[in-house]
């Protein structure tokens, strides 16, 4: 049994409280006084509780008391015997069973006398129970189907075959034995109060331990303190424990280890709870440790140790960890993600990190322990999206502040609020310092650091930063802060913590300044500290930050504080300052006052210097300083820099060079094109630029921004610098001005670009080979540009995911986008013409694969209508998808529409994805100019009545009109955790803010979902098929999807192979792949029709669309249809035929293997009889009258119709039907001309009539034919055949047509 569990509810499986230990599912006329009897007899007397359902009245329904049973008990035991299935209630027991077992209840069957095979099957006695229970629940047959699906599941399950030819009681023993087993390590051992979001982690965690393997795991489970590592690992103890020969649980590994007899304590306990007899004899650790390797190596077991901290508390109770039996499980919980490194070439070692809750998760964990309930009310609504902003999903703090402020009014709540934001809470504190207290002095400096001044720094800076000031590589040292999660690196290497984690920090740092009356680390933000005036202390300052809410005048005497390593300071203005340490490691001061720094300071230490918006002018005194250690400057918003000087002198080791909109920057000195350290360089906005290097050789160059500056440059310093692009090849990040440049070949060097913007272009450069230009390239964008279209985009760039134009007037066309595009937004472009719009429209719904006409379902449509939610909801690999054009047209193919911001739905217990298109529309006011401005829209997520802020996105209104197109992949963080009942409540809507309500109006006009959802149908075809058609659900969803056109053709053909055609019918391999051509067109859905038990020729159903050809599949015609053969009958035999041809066309995909024409002919026959059961009929099986559409034909001659149709040398027609030729042979022509005998076909040229083809040929013919002609030639023979029936259609078989 796989591990599972109740995704979302808030009361799990694990944490059930079970009143029996064994349900008992038996048919009492078979075995009450029996073999049921003696089990019940044998379970009750070894002290097994269990419930039998002899003494609860007998009726038509199940009772609630007997479905509260079921769902009460640990196990379920189902006796299948030959009567089983003839009663309703048993068969009832069997579904609400199979239900509880899918929320964790152990369900064991039995199969007394029958065999497993007629139960999976329905044979036998089984069969002629659910034909009979057919008859009698003909207006209900899902619940026969739900029955029927029952049996099949659970005769799937490993049970016990009791054939008769053992002692009963030799049986039953075996049964107890297996229940005990259960029922002792089945306990509860620990109880989960409120278990949110343990069940998704849960889920992730059962596929990496992967019990149903025999090989050994250990599995680390690593996280923040308090994030639940420990509550997760007693959840899954509770879950799984029973699944192994022994068990245990060691907690608080870390505290026990330190106790004078604690490894000897937790080396009892470990011995006794596996193997549950005998004792530990008190030796020393090292025999005790032999003795327990001993014992338990040929033993599977579970084991948990929680709360490891060190590799010897490991090693004291597994030794190397290289003995265990296999199958065995053995689980960690620590802090410290690389404890166990060491073990990995011993043993197969698992990681997993415990996740920070989510917004949904954290607010129903805090209410749950603040309000009782799974949601606030609406006066405390505010206040608890307060207080899970501030415990930013970390467990721990959501249960210990919502404990305390239950029953607690709101001035309370508020009150602890303020509180809680400037003094964290003790207990809170207590816990997350564990981690803290467990390093050494250098690593908690580093800590309270980056805690204090450096949160938020990339890594590779701080490392820098660090090392200055500590004279030591501290990167090991921030490794093991990383070990202990008590910092994290991002995605773009930043270095991050927790807000309580570095609230922990602060705390500390604060109450060190308190117990030695000196201040190491100063942190104001509302006022500036009285210890900044004093004389004495100053010495010990490692760094302060003076951060004020409004600009005020002070005097700063920093000339004391010789230790002083960070220094930053925000909206204080010192018009005086006369002294920097020399020390000093980071130095960011916004708003700089001075136009130069303090003539005595010597920056011997500095790594990074931010100055932005400051009044520096980088003069003599700052050529003069020698800034050897300096890696990081910024001079953002410089108004006063009208010249960068020679950094190659003044700071050879720079990386990054910032001086975005210093718009009076003329010169940029020629040495700094040979920077070798530099990796980032940003001008952009540095409008004014006159001079600068001709020469770059920028070999580190990474990111260079060169936009809207260059313009005033001379024609040949532009043309030198433009030339010498070519030459930065570690280029990943370009944005620069292209304007009146006509030769920009030389940037596709630049092989290793990620993103590139181009402004002011007047095309897309040109390139010598197309194929490949940008292979790196991810983000493409163009601004204020005259391009026209964007040629060969695809190829130029295969792997883009982002297209970003804007104010592009003249572009009228975008080609097809390359496969992985998730992001494009083309603001300002108001020449895209419609065809355009509606293709990009179309192509990004292929890449996400949304099917176009997409059917409503009903309710009733059950499973299958969700399981095809469900499929849809995983095609595409993103969890979103977005894109924003000019226009104002919904396209038809969102199936929900309306007018306004919002639009609603409803779904079933599967949230599908769905995409949401909305039309916006700015509306200047009278005697405003069209501006470009910023405006973000969000999407909110209501469902049943509870909402959440999906998305956001912020565009530039450069365009009266466009659409954004957003898609929201079940994968979506917010969506995996939703609580859903059978039919679901939803509303999706849209908002703006508008900050330039003055200027301007914005207004949502309309807006559209495409969803697969539970709502009523509204095309006609999709109608007949979810109303009228009574057969298998399972081929009334694949009818359903043929009719949505949602068959995944075109993601199918991925992955065909090298010598498949992706644009062919990989049955026929003539004509193009497509649904009309796989079910009406192709030789093989020909042959198979035709060579079926009726022989009837699809030719018959004239359909120019498969809408069309459904229509009439479902509601067929008088003339489709034969003597004796009802409509239904006729649907369910279309429909059977579709779908065998639908997975032959995935077998010749996966396996290039095909099956023959009489092969699927065979299953049409077969399956038909099956599912027309299912009709309560069994008419049909006879064979037709000749004189109907459905006609058998000799199988000789379907068969050599279909071999001479399918042959691999084939071309199409000009009506793109296949056409067959081979050998000379043609099996296409048209009718006979000058023949007005409709009974007179023109089968076609053959070669001369020789050999025992030949003869075959004849003796077919003459079967069935009049007259039959040869002409004399020699080299090829005219055939015409004039057929004996006078009612056969007017059709040549074999054809296309």
């Amino acid at each position: 049994m796989a591990l599972s569990t109740t995704r979302g509810t808030s009361s799990s499986s694990f944490t059930q409280q079970c009143r029996y230990d064994v349900f008992l599912s038996f048919r009492g006329e078979d075995t009450r006084n029996g073999f049921t009897s003696h089990l019940n007899g044998i379970l009750r007397y070894n002290g097994i509780n269990t419930f039998m359902d002899d003494e609860l009245p007998r009726g038509e329904k199940i009772s609630a008391k007997l479905l509260e049973a079921i769902e009460s008990s640990k196990i379920s035991i189902i006796v299948f015997s030959k009567n089983y299935a003839s009663s309703a209630w048993c068969l009832d027991e069997l579904v609400k069973i199979l239900e509880c077992k899918n929320n964790g209840q152990v369900v064991l069957p039995v199969f007394y006398k029958v065999d497993p095979s007629d139960v999976r099957n329905q044979q036998e006695k089984f069969g002629e129970a659910l034909a009979t229970h057919e008859k009698k629940f003909k207006d209900n047959k899902e619940k026969v189907q739900r029955w029927r699906a029952a049996l099949n599941e659970a005769s799937h399950i490993s049970g016990w075959h009791y054939k008769n030819d053992r002692p009963q009681f030799r049986f039953i023993e075996e049964i107890l034995e297996e229940i005990l087993s259960a029922k002792l390590n089945r306990t509860q051992v620990f109880d989960v109060k409120y278990p949110v979001g343990i069940d998704s982690r849960i889920e992730e965690i059962s596929r990496l331990l992967d019990i149903e393997s025999n090989d050994v795991r250990m599995l680390v489970i690593h996280g923040l303190p308090g994030i639940g590592k420990t509550t997760i690992a007693k959840a899954l103890f509770n879950l799984i424990a029973y699944r192994f020969k022994g068990s245990s649980f060691l907690e608080d590994v870390r505290e026990n280890s330190k106790a004078n007899d604690g490894v000897l304590q937790l080396q009892k306990t470990l011995y006794y709870e596996i193997l549950r007899v005998g004792k530990l004899k008190e030796q020393g650790i090292s025999t005790r440790k032999i003795e327990i390797m001993e014992k338990l190596q040929y033993k599977k077991f579970l084991l948990i140790l929680d709360d490891v901290d060190k590799l010897d508390q490991v090693k004291n109770l597994l030794g190397e960890c290289n003995w265990f039996a296999f199958g065995s499980r053995i689980i960690i919980t620590t802090r410290e993600k690389t404890l166990l490194s060491t073990l990995r070439e011993d043993c197969h070692l698992f990681y997993y990190e415990v996740k920070e809750l989510d917004e949904c998760e954290s607010r129903e964990l805090f209410c749950q322990h603040a309000l009782r309930r799974n949601k606030p009310t609406k006066d405390y609504s505010e206040l608890v999206h307060q207080f899970i902003g501030y415990a930013k999903g970390l467990p721990l703090a959501l249960k210990i502040i919502g404990a305390d402020l239950c029953d607690k009014n709101l001035q309370c709540w508020k009150s602890a609020l303020d509180k809680y934001k400037r003094i964290p809470n003790p207990n809170i504190q207590e816990v997350l310092k564990i981690s803290y207290d467990g390093l050494e002095q250098i690593q908690r400096d580093i800590f309270l650091d980056v805690a204090c001044f450096l949160k938020g720094f990339y890594k590779n800076l701080v490392v820098d930063i660090l090392q200055s000031s500590n004279f030591h590589d501290p990167y090991y040292d921030i490794e093991k802060l990383i070990d202990k999660s008590l910092i994290v690196i991002t995605k773009d290497d930043k270095l991050l913590m927790h807000d309580l984690i570095q609230q922990m920090g602060l705390e500390i740092a604060r109450q060190e300044s308190e117990v030695s009356k000196k201040y190491r680390r100063l942190l104001c933000y509302e006022d500036a500290p009285e210890v900044l005036n004093e004389d004495t202390g100053l010495d010990e300052i490692r760094g302060i930050t003076l951060s004020l809410p409004h600009p005020r005048k002070m005097q700063l005497n920093l000339e004391k504080m010789k230790s002083l390593k960070y220094l930053t300071i925000h909206n204080v203005i010192c018009e005086d300052l006369k002294y920097l340490p020399n020390g000093l490691s980071l130095l960011d001061w916004n708003e700089f006052p001075l136009s130069s720094l303090p003539s005595t300071y010597e920056p011997t230490k500095l790594v990074v210097l931010n100055m932005q918006g400051s009044h520096i002018e980088l003069d003599e005194h700052f050529e003069r300083c020698r800034f050897e250690t300096l890696k990081y400057m910024n001079f953002d918003y410089c108004k006063n820099i009208t010249k960068l000087p020679d950094l190659s002198v003044i700071s050879p080791n720079i990386k990054k060079v910032r001086l975005y909109r210093c718009i009076n920057l003329v010169e940029v000195h020629q040495s700094n094109g040979l920077l070798e350290e530099l990796e980032s360089w940003d001008l952009d906005g540095c409008q004014n630029i006159r001079i600068f290097p001709r020469n770059l050789r920028l070999k580190s160059l990474e990111s260079f921004y060169f936009d809207w500056c260059g313009s005033l440059l001379q024609r040949t310093e532009r043309l030198a610098l433009l030339s010498s692009i070519g030459y930065l090849i570690s280029l990943h990040t370009l944005r620069i001005y292209f304007k009146n440049v006509k030769d920009s070949s030389n940037i596709y060097n630049l092989q290793n670009l990620r993103r590139l913007v181009l402004c002011d272009c007047e095309s897309f450069p040109k390139a010598r080979y197309i194929s490949g230009c940008f292979p790196k390239l991810q983000y493409l964008g163009f601004l204020n540009s005259n391009i026209t279209t964007l040629s060969e985009i695809a190829h130029r760039c295969p792997k883009l995911e982002t297209l970003w134009i804007h104010r592009c007037r003249n572009l009228r066309e975008i080609p097809r986008l390359p496969p992985c595009i998730r992001n494009v937004f083309a603001g300002g472009c108001n020449s895209l013409n419609s065809r355009c719009r509606r293709r990009l429209f179309s192509q990004l719904g292929d890449a996400i694969w949304l099917p176009q006409n997409l059917v409503c379902g009903y309710s009733n449509m059950g499973s299958s209508h969700q399981e095809f939610g469900s499929e849809l909801g995983f095609a595409s690999k993103w969890s979103c998808f977005s894109f924003a054009l000019p226009g104002t047209t919904i396209p038809k193919w969102f199936n929900h529409q309306s007018h306004g911001s919002s639009i609603s739905f409803s779904v079933g217990q599967k949230f599908p994805s769905f995409a949401l298109c909305v039309d916006l529309n700015g509306k200047y006011k009278d005697n405003v100019p069209l501006v470009s401005q910023l405006f973000p829209c969000s999407i909110y997520l209501f469902i049943n009545g509870f909402g959440e802020r999906l998305g956001r996105c912020t565009f530039q209104l450069d365009s009266l009109n466009f659409m954004w197109f957003h898609y929201v992949s079940v994968r979506h963080n917010l969506l995996k955790h939703i609580i859903l009942g059978d039919r679901n409540d939803v509303t999706v809507r849209c908002e703006i803010s508008n900050d330039y309500s003055e200027t301007v109006d914005i207004t949502i006009r309309r807006c559209g979902v495409h969803v697969a959802c539970m709502c009523p149908p509204q095309n006609s075809a999709a109608d007949k098929v979810l109303k009228e058609a009574s057969f298998d659900e399972r081929l009334k969803l694949f009818l359903s999807k043929v009719v949505a056109e949602a068959l995944p053709f075109e993601q199918e053909m991925v992955g065909c192979s090298e010598t498949q055609n992706a644009n062919l019918c990989p049955l026929c391999e003539i004509a193009e792949d497509s649904a009309l051509h796989l079910f009406q067109r192709c030789p093989y859905a020909k042959g198979m029709w035709y060579g079926g038990r009726w022989g009837f020729r699809i030719e018959m159903i004239h359909a120019k669309s498969v809408k069309e050809f459904i229509e009439q599949i479902v509601d067929p015609p008088k003339e489709l249809l034969a003597e004796r053969v009802t409509k239904d009958e006729f649907t369910l035999y279309a429909v059977v035929a579709m779908k065998i041809l639908w997975d032959a066309r995935v077998k010749a995909l996966v396996s290039e293997t095909k099956e023959s024409i009489n092969q699927l002919a065979h299953r049409l026959n077969t399956q038909y009889d099956s599912n027309l059961r299912s009709l309560g009929t069994t008419r049909g099986t006879k064979e037709q009258k000749r004189e109907s559409a459905w006609t058998k034909p000799p199988d000789q001659l379907v068969k050599l119709n279909f071999d001479a149709s399918c042959d691999q040398n084939n071309v199409r027609n000009q009506e793109g039907n296949g056409r067959a030729i081979r050998r000379g042979r043609s099996l296409y022509t048209p009718v006979l001309k000058g023949h007005s005998d409709a009974n007179e076909v023109f089968l076609g040229i053959f070669d001369p009539f020789e050999g025992s083809r030949a003869s075959l040929l004849r003796q077919l013919l003459a079967r069935n034919c009049t007259t039959l002609e040869e002409p004399k030639q020699s080299t090829k023979t005219k055939l015409q055949v004039q057929c004996k029936h006078p009612t056969a259609p007017n059709q040549p078989l074999g054809t296309d047509n």
